[in-house]
């Protein structure tokens, strides 16, 4: 009689169902075992251990150095009967993490910790498509296109855009779309001499009227010196024809994907706008919105870190690996790494709500290494706007839209295969600005929408009554609010060329929410919102302020190097307004790129002395009571520099769920004592009484420290105030 291998019942489906699988799951485990033993089990004859252990030493250069006995291994099949989605590859998890205690001192094998986390290494075993395999446990893997130009490839291509526009309301436009003012047309008689640039009519108010469907690309620029570009110098030549052989790479392969696409027109920024043309290039970033979210599809060449790459780069070619049956026939096995999903996977496991992560949201070196355009902030905005998205990396094709994900193989969006969180903002953006436009149609005597927005406030009295009004304004400014903050913290840890464009590439996002805060929006501040105001640096260390014009300090755009953090909610206002005079005599004011200053009123503000205690460590001291202080920028320099004992203004504006308080730190100016400059944010959780040994004291004793003269906390609004003017 044979023997049955202990460590993987020979991947046989038949004795795994003998040794008591739960019939419930859609996961049955094989191995959960390491190196050494999957060693021991091939030297006594299983070919099974044997082909798993090939496999994983394939690949060995991932967990090169480590010890063996440290190298775990789970391998696990799904159950196909569960649903569409199932899929019978083997999956084979390999992490290489130091174990807690679990050192071997007997040459026995301990019981498997749990694992936690995503794996190190996570490969597939799988045969071809004829599923010919001796071992039932290792089934047909998934097809990746080498070449998305290639029938197999396009048909993916299509078969993904046809689910979107078939299942995905929100993906479809519901009007026929005008082309941007300057289009590719890559469908000339003679395609191999290239293409050519087609400007649209426009009437006299320069609006476009000249409709069709047309795709865009988002790519990285690289170094920018190789880039082809459009100025006043070439583009009447570019009308006429734009050579192919001077065409990069990445623009020849999204000309050749729009054309086997059955599309005419594609935009292409560096050609569709006169680059030389300060004034066109700032006109054209306030119609992004327009452009991508028209756009039938976005082209992302999401693994090219230059122009000249391409959008089809080259991918692994999965180990063949011969393998026999007992009666020594011989098959083939294919084991690949599985697609990691790079920067659309968070490095923590599903079910945590957005508000609950950790942000940025995947900023490892890999995911930056593997998808350079994703690490653009240019390219995150577009993202965000377009209808749907087709990545091109360099392990398969992802297409993104305003509902989900879809992959070639299968796995982005089941967590089933990948129990990591997808990021979703691209979705939670599309449902607000959605919701916004299906509520702003006012339902009539007859039950049919007249179109009207809610801030029609006169045309919807008979049906809804003031205080419903605000409390759904309310609500939606709340959403739009954690979303605008989450997408700001996104696109500052996203690179920018050039300072200038920190608040232009981010216009396009603002007008689609303006809908819902209806606020005034001013270098990057919604005026409506106090809080948006106590924005903070992730990593002070690594700030700089600004040198573009107009740019005030109180805005979050005056910082460069750092991902940007907000507060949105507080427990209890501190009697603290802010104002932009820019408002006032208007409905609101709209100055997305520049500000000039805001009045800051507040009923707790108070002089206290800037400390420095040590390298890179601050505090801010009065009536013998200290609190930490991290600036916006450290160390102080620049425009920064503070000097130790120097009076600034400490603006207290709430206090936290946290049991915190928050404020903000003002510097007046040494030539207009009016007026005041922000240094930072501060946030105490407790405070200190200088030269004692005491306890620190929590953060609300502070109020009586600092404010000796508020007796009821509740009447601020109704006690004395200062205003300051910010720039």
């Amino acid at each position: 009689m044979v023997s049955v291998c202990t460590t993987c019942k020979g991947l046989q489906k038949h004795l795994k169902a003998l040794d008591g699988a739960d019939a419930e799951s859609v996961t049955s485990t094989w191995v959960n075992t390491t190196i050494p033993t999957l060693r021991h089990s091939t030297n006594g004859g299983c070919r099974a251990c044997a082909v798993l252990l090939q496999g994983i030493l394939l690949h060995h250069d991932r967990f090169e150095g480590v010890k063996e006995e440290n190298v775990r291994i789970k391998a696990q099949s799904f159950d196909t009967s569960k649903g569409k989605d199932a899929q019978d590859h083997l999956s084979v998890e390999v992490r290489w993490k130091e174990l807690g205690d679990g050192c071997d001192d007997g040459g026995h094998e301990h019981e498997p910790e749990e694992d936690t986390g995503y794996p190190d290494l996570k490969l597939e075993f799988f045969t071809n498509q004829d599923g010919q395999s001796p071992f039932s446990a290792i089934g047909r893997g998934r097809h990746i296109s080498t070449n998305p130009l290639q029938d197999s490839g396009l048909s993916t291509a299509k078969d993904m855009i046809k689910e979107c526009l078939s299942s995905h309301t929100r993906c479809r436009h519901s009007q026929t779309t005008t082309l941007p003012r300057r289009v590719l047309d890559v469908l000339l008689d003679d395609g191999s001499k290239g293409v050519r640039l087609h400007e649209s009519e426009w009437d006299g108010d320069s609006q476009r009227f000249e409709f069709g469907e047309f795709l865009t690309l988002s790519h990285c620029w690289g170094s920018g010196k190789a880039v082809l570009k459009t100025t006043t110098e070439t583009i009447e030549s570019h009308k006429k024809l734009i050579p192919w052989s001077t065409l990069p790479r990445t623009f020849q392969d999204a000309v050749m994907l729009t054309r086997s696409l059955g599309f005419r027109w594609l935009w292409i920024d560096s050609l569709c706008i006169i680059q030389n043309d300060p004034e066109e290039r700032l006109r054209a970033s306030y119609h992004t919105d327009q452009i991508f979210s028209n756009s039938f599809l976005t082209i992302a060449a999401t693994s090219s870190a230059d122009s000249n790459d391409g959008l089809f780069l080259p991918k692994a070619q999965p180990y063949k690996i011969q393998a026999t049956d007992s009666k020594g026939s011989l098959f083939k096995i294919y084991v690949r790494e599985q697609p990691s999903h790079y920067s659309f996977k968070a490095p923590f496991d599903d079910g945590a709500h957005m508000n609950d992560w950790e942000l940025p949201f995947n900023p490892s070196a890999e995911a930056n290494m593997h998808t350079p355009l994703l690490k653009r902030a240019w390219a995150y905005a577009e993202r965000l706007l377009a209808s749907r998205v087709l990545h091109f990396t360099k392990s398969e094709m992802i297409l993104e839209c305003r509902e989900g994900y879809q992959c070639e193989c299968g796995r982005i969006d089941n967590s089933t295969y990948d129990s990591r969180t997808t990021d979703s903002v691209k979705q939670e953006f599309a449902r607000i600005v959605e919701e916004n436009e299906n509520k702003g149609r006012i339902p009539n005597g007859n039950g049919t929408g007249n179109g009207n927005r809610i801030d029609s406030v006169a045309s919807q009295l008979a049906a809804t009554s003031l205080a419903d009004v605000a409390k759904d304004l309310t609500q939606k400014r709340e959403e739009a609010t954690q979303l605008w903050s989450y997408v700001v913290t996104e696109y500052t840890a996203r690179d920018l060329t050039y300072d200038a464009d920190r608040l232009v590439a981010i216009v396009g996002i603002a007008k689609m929410l303006s809908q819902n805060l209806k606020s005034g929006y001013i270098a990057g501040q919604w005026t409506f919102s106090t809080l948006g105001l106590l924005w903070h640096p992730n990593d002070g260390t690594r700030t700089r302020r600004t040198q573009v014009q107009g740019i005030p300090s109180w805005s979050w755009a005056s910082l460069e190097g750092s991902p940007i953090s907000f507060d949105d909610s507080m427990a209890m206002d501190l009697a603290c307004t802010a104002s932009f005079p820019a408002e006032r005599g208007r409905t609101q004011a709209w100055s997305p790129t520049t500000g000039d200053r805001l009045e800051l009123t507040a009923a707790m503000a108070t002089d206290v002395q800037f400390r420095i205690d040590g390298d890179s460590e601050y505090s801010l001291v009065k009536n013998g009571v200290s609190v930490e202080f991290r600036p916006d920028v450290i160390p102080l320099r620049g425009d920064d520099v503070v000097a130790s004992g120097e009076t600034l203004t400490c603006v207290l504006v709430c206090m936290t769920f946290r049991s915190s308080i928050i404020g903000l730190v003002l510097q007046q100016s040494k030539t207009d004592t009016q007026v005041y400059r922000r240094v930072g944010r501060f946030e105490s959780y407790d405070c200190q009484t200088d030269s004692t040994e005491d306890e620190p004291e929590d953060a609300e004793a502070l109020l009586g420290h600092w404010f000796p003269e508020v007796e009821d906390m509740t009447q601020l609004d109704d006690g004395p105030q200062r205003t300051f003017i910010v720039v």
